[in-house]
């Protein structure tokens, strides 16, 4: 749970560093966005493997 807390933060500072970026500057738009992306997928595992092992430990799996 704990990793998957941290990936939010991550996740919403990087959100915020896209927001304030020029509009006009296409490569630092392009890298937060990048950034953004990357972290969307990793807050997917973390919850995904959260989930499994919350039902392997409940012996739902």
């Amino acid at each position: 749970m704990l990793e998957l807390g941290r990936t939010i933060l991550r996740l919403e500072k990087a959100r915020r560093e896209l927001l304030n970026t020029d509009p006009g500057d296409k490569e630092k738009l392009l890298a937060a966005s990048r950034k953004v992306d990357k972290l969307v997928v990793e807050y997917y595992r973390a919850k995904y493997n959260h989930r499994i092992g919350a039902a392997v430990t409940e012996g739902q799996i």
